[in-house]
């Protein structure tokens, strides 16, 4: 008998641990949710890297104030509402500082070219991101692009064309992202980009470039800085980089 009341005893004890242990994770988590809602509050608002926005624009952009809940603020949601607001950001993301500080970090798209569109010129990147409708005084120092047309550009979008375009606006993003990446952007003008199959632009001013098809940009690129390196200072012509391999050079 002793035997019998000493089991149902331990079997009451596991009876209660059961209801217990999840009652007891149960207060818990209502204790940390009430902790969170109450501490952790936005006191300070940091902005870094920001040059062409105030703090006050882009933290208004972001949809942060102040006595909002560190925990409860969705990261993702603000950089994606900071580019979408603000054209000249090309990324955006949010450090939490505890206990009550957010700081915005922001990286900003800069222009690397122009397209032209009825009476306007348009900056764009090297990804073909639209800036800004620009006056003509701000344009030197940027690329100027021939003969892609943008449809209805709007800031912070990318560009669109016709379809008979397409096939120029992708070479076209090729070519600006390997003048960015090979750090050339400052010797080249005038990229015209009539004739998809084979683009030409102008180099430091002495030389007109021809691309040929869209392939090994980055590598036709390093073959045409090779080869200007070999060149006297006071001579000029044209490159023809078209067949990808080798480099012909034709002097004026």
């Amino acid at each position: 008998m002793a035997s019998s009341d000493r089991y149902g005893v331990t079997r009451k004890k596991k009876k209660r641990s059961a209801v217990f242990a999840p009652l007891s994770f149960l207060l818990v988590c209502v204790a940390v949710v009430f902790a969170l809602g109450v501490f952790f509050r936005v006191q300070t608002i940091e902005v870094d890297g920001s040059t062409v926005y105030t703090p006050e624009e882009i933290i208004e952009a972001a949809g942060i104030e102040e006595g909002d809940n560190l925990f409860f603020i969705n990261q993702l949601s603000v950089g994606s509402r900071i580019i979408a607001n603000l054209p000249q950001v090309e990324n955006a993301w949010v450090e939490r500082d505890l206990p009550n500080k957010i700081v915005i970090h922001v990286e900003e798209s800069y222009a690397l070219a122009f397209v032209h569109w009825n009476e306007y010129y348009w900056t764009i990147t090297g990804n073909c991101k639209l800036l800004e409708n620009a006056p003509p005084e701000e344009l030197p120092g940027l690329i100027q692009v021939l003969d892609v047309t943008p449809v209805e550009p709007e800031a912070g979008r990318f560009m669109e064309v016709e379809p008979e375009e397409e096939l120029k606006l992708s070479y076209l993003k090729s070519i600006l992202s390997s003048f960015e990446e090979l750090d050339i952007v400052q010797n080249v003008s005038d990229l015209n980009m009539s004739n998809a199959a084979n683009p030409t632009f102008r180099y430091l001013d002495r030389f007109t470039v021809r691309m040929g098809p869209n392939d090994n940009t980055d590598y036709k690129l390093r073959m045409l800085m090779s080869a200007v390196l070999t060149m006297e200072p006071d001579e000029s012509g044209t490159f023809n980089l078209t067949d990808g391999v080798h480099v012909y050079f034709t002097p004026d």
